[in-house]
């Protein structure tokens, strides 16, 4: 396994590759790391789409080599129904399990947001608990990054 770190203040993002693709993303604050010096492609197009993340712009992420076999049927189908959650707005669990055609599925939906590979790319910031409650975030910091980018994104004050 190899990796690369891009940076877009205040975000970074560690790539972490094996067998030519994407087995995971990190994602940190640049603060507390070193951008690559050498990015590969699909580092230079996420970094790009993370600049005009964090400058609040419409972003479509590049199209990665995701190691996706390595999900579960159900963390796919969530994953993807994800994908159609739009900046500024929210999802609870019990609405993505829905989402995905598992309407009592609320935990399954939340394991599949805490073994989420790819944040940012599937922004799994975007689901919350019950009533909007903010709940466990894998990025670096927890629910202060998940706040962070919901505030970026417009979804809360």
């Amino acid at each position: 396994m190899h990796y690369e770190i891009v940076c877009a203040a205040p975000l970074a993002m560690e790539i972490r590759w094996k067998d030519g693709q994407i087995e995971d993303l990190h994602l940190l604050w640049s603060k507390d790391v070193s951008p690559s010096e050498e990015l590969s492609s699909h580092g230079k197009a996420l970094q790009q789409a993370m600049e005009r993340y964090v400058r609040g712009e419409s972003v479509q992420w590049p199209d990665l080599p995701l190691a996706m076999d390595r999900l579960s049927s159900f963390s796919a189908k969530a994953l993807k129904q994800l994908k159609k959650v739009q900046p500024g707005t929210v999802v609870t669990y019990g609405e993505l399990a829905a989402m995905a055609g598992s309407p009592n599925g609320a935990r399954a939906a939340g394991r599949a947001m805490a073994t989420n590979p790819w944040p940012l790319v599937y922004p799994c910031h975007r689901v919350v608990g019950a009533g909007g409650k903010m709940t466990g975030f894998s990025g670096a910091d927890g629910i202060p990054m998940k706040e962070y980018l919901l505030r970026l994104e417009g979804a809360i004050e």
